[in-house]
């Protein structure tokens, strides 16, 4: 059924949540169907009272109640009307991705806290906080800038460190690899300064140390995306140390991503001997039923 325009459900909702610690209504408002053409209003401290009550239930590492929050306001935020104008727009002047960049951290502390075990609880709150953040990704060229800009080094950070859980950093890169991929080229200078190019080098050392096939491709795919070709043959040489494998990387081509990385990583894990962690056996035949199935050059 569609929310009722009159109700301001959301910001009442969280009000419960706040002051009374009653969080029925909130999770009430995740079965309800809001039509896209439904203005929910909200006063001028609606993102102050969000904020309050998920610091809190963070600090009190309430991973269920986080993930209500995050998965209620992440359905409303487009259909929020604030002092007449579209909401998003306004709680992003009123800080919003600064105060999401506070909740990632805390998250990350959780994260920690939980050790290096896949926790179902906390992926799934991961998941719903960067379900959030695409949101406000799609809002606008601005919305872009901000997240990228704000979370990008934030992603390589938790991807390079060891103690994070490689399910986490899996779900992080995704995200990330999505948001490079909808950046204008032009937008993405806002990636080039000291700090990324040192987060960039520490992605490069990650892949040979990764222990997961997936999660090197992620990151091959996000230094792929966050540098132009001209840029990776200037900076291949810096992020690994041996011509031969900063040369494998430089010959990856966007267009033949998925071959190309797998020729890429091959070599990477190869070269690790027996310290490699990531094991490749080479397909010799395929069958389909009784009949062998061959690969055939220029067919066309």
């Amino acid at each position: 059924m569609p929310i009722r325009p009159d109700l301001q459900q959301l910001e009442k909702c969280i009000d419960d949540a706040l002051r009374k610690n009653d969080f029925k209504p909130l999770k009430t408002l995740l079965q309800v169907n809001i039509y896209e053409d439904v203005k929910i209003k909200c006063s001028k401290q609606f993102l102050y009272k969000l904020d309050d009550l998920l610091s809190r239930e963070l600090n009190k590492k309430n991973i269920q109640t986080v993930s209500t929050i995050l998965v209620s306001f992440g359905g409303c935020i487009k259909n929020i009307s604030i002092s007449g104008q579209y909401g998003p727009l306004t709680l992003m002047k009123q800080g919003l991705v600064q105060k999401m960049v506070t909740w990632f951290e805390k998250s990350k502390e959780i994260i920690l806290s939980r050790g290096n075990s896949k926790d179902e609880a906390v992926l799934n709150m991961i998941e719903d906080f960067f379900n959030l953040l695409m949101v406000i990704y799609d809002i606008s060229d601005e919305g872009k800038k901000q997240v990228v800009e704000s979370f990008a080094p934030r992603i390589c950070a938790l991807v390079i460190d060891s103690r994070m859980n490689i399910c986490i950093q899996q779900e992080t890169l995704k995200k990330m690899n999505a948001m490079l991929d909808q950046l204008p080229p032009d937008a993405k200078k806002i990636l080039f300064n000291q700090e990324r190019l040192i987060f960039m080098s520490n992605m490069g050392e990650r892949i040979l140390d990764a222990g997961d096939y997936d999660l090197q491709v992620g990151i091959v795919e996000a230094l792929c995306r966050m540098t132009t070709e001209n840029q990776r043959e200037e900076l291949a040489c810096h992020w690994f140390s041996m011509d031969f494998i900063a040369n494998a990387f430089k010959r990856i081509k966007i267009t033949e991503f998925e071959t190309d990385c797998r020729i890429f990583l091959n070599l990477v894990n190869g070269m690790l001997g027996d310290k490699r962690r990531v094991f490749t056996f080479p397909c010799l035949s395929v069958f389909l039923d009784k009949y062998e199935v061959s690969f055939k050059f220029n067919m066309f």
